[in-house]
């Protein structure tokens, strides 16, 4: 070991002393990784910005039934065991899930026609909000604008049917227990407990609500089934899994499937793409990086043989172009890593206007300088091995003759 660290000394010395050809070799390295980084950042940057731009607007994750249907009990209950699922919740009849006039209780603007969607825990678009209970709702960010509301505040709320040639109204009182950036579609519409929705349907199909008192025929003996449903998938990869086994069940549904496929497209053409240009980069540093080793070990023949003629073994000799090697690839990657940064910058700087806060057209984490950083020094020692093989070959002999 003793010696072997010699010949390091003497490599790292020797590579000290031809600093102009080690500069153009470093610079060699530097001119093949920068643009490689540079490539990989793009591609890691915009595939991640797309990527998160998908899974942070819970649209992207909704899946949403093409029509009316009837889903029991068992229904929900085998869907909510599926994986994938984040959250369902089961949905009244659009037509018969809104207010028909909706206002602030101290005054104000009503609005009509303001629809209810029903919610509950884990629901993406309560965005922090706590689940609605009771006659609490979490309005959308639009609709507490338009009724001048804020959270804590109260709302009249009115709803009518036609029973007997007469119209009927029952009025609501309720709490707005918090508002929501998340994009509610309708955008009019609001967040409420699953069994206001089930009170307002009953109610307006002639039926009794006894638990708040809204007279109307008693309701059937039969298990309650329900039109429509909401559903989110966990991740934007869950929602071609879900659809599939929704066709199977026979639901036709509606979900951004199409522009998901797009993104794992784009990444994985992108993906190809820069892998056949490192490849072909790599292999040209390969073979020039071993070529300028083998060179270097040529000119340093009469010294090498000079170093075998004193002692110095076989191993310790291959010693030396490695060493070079590896401290070529590592200031090769400290200024490609230069070179990157100040790309990346100058990029991220020109698509600002496109990108929102926290998001980076190019960039590379940590971890990805490290793999770049490994791959370069292997690729350095396979170069190395040439001219390690070379100065295994020279006999002490050699020195002699030019003494």
């Amino acid at each position: 070991m003793g010696r072997i660290a010699l010949a390091a000394r003497l490599a790292t010395r020797d590579f000290g002393h031809d600093w102009r050809i080690v500069l153009c070799q470093v610079l060699g390295l530097t001119a093949v990784l920068a643009p490689l980084l540079v490539l990989f950042g793009m591609r890691f940057g915009l595939i991640d910005t797309l990527a998160q731009r998908l899974i942070e607007d819970p649209r992207n994750r909704e899946i949403v039934p093409a029509g009316s249907g009837r889903f029991d009990a068992a229904f929900f209950r085998d869907l909510a065991g599926q994986d994938g699922i984040a959250f369902i919740v089961p949905a009244t009849r659009s037509i018969a899930a809104s207010f028909t006039r909706l206002r602030k209780e101290d005054g104000g603007r009503p609005l009509s026609g303001v629809a209810l969607l029903p919610s509950g825990p884990g629901d993406p678009l309560l965005a922090g909000n706590a689940p609605p209970a009771g006659d609490a709702v979490v309005l959308g960010r639009r609709l507490a604008d338009s009724l001048g509301t804020a959270a804590g505040d109260r709302l009249t709320a009115e709803i009518t049917r036609q029973r007997d040639g007469r119209i009927e109204a029952q009025r609501l009182t309720l709490t707005v227990s918090g508002i929501t950036d998340a994009p509610i579609a309708p955008s009019d519409a609001l967040l409420a407990p699953l069994d206001l929705l089930t009170a307002t349907e009953d109610w307006r199909d002639g039926l009794g609500v006894g638990s708040r008192g809204w007279a109307g025929a008693p309701p059937p003996a039969t298990d309650r089934v329900f039109a429509r449903f909401r559903l989110y998938a966990r991740s934007i990869y869950d929602v071609a899994a879900i659809e599939a086994s929704l066709k199977e069940r026979g639901v036709e549904v509606r979900t951004a499937s199409a522009d998901i496929a797009q993104m794992q497209l784009l990444d994985r053409n992108l993906g190809i793409a820069f892998w056949l240009i490192a490849g072909c980069g790599a292999l040209g540093y390969l073979v020039s990086l071993a070529a300028s080793l083998r060179a270097h070990v040529e000119r340093k023949r009469r010294d090498l043989a000079m170093l075998r003629l004193i002692g110095l073994p076989t191993r310790s000799l291959v010693a030396f172009p490695v060493v070079q090697a590896v401290l070529i690839a590592v200031l090769g990657v400290a200024l490609a890593g230069i070179v990157f940064q100040g790309a990346a910058t100058a990029l991220n700087a020109i698509f600002a206007g496109s990108l929102q806060p926290g998001e980076r057209i190019c960039r590379l984490l940590l971890a990805h300088f490290g793999i770049a950083t490994a791959a370069t020094i292997l690729a350095a020692l396979l170069s190395a091995s040439w001219g390690g093989l070379l100065a295994a070959r020279i006999q002490p002999s050699e020195g002699l003759r030019d003494v």
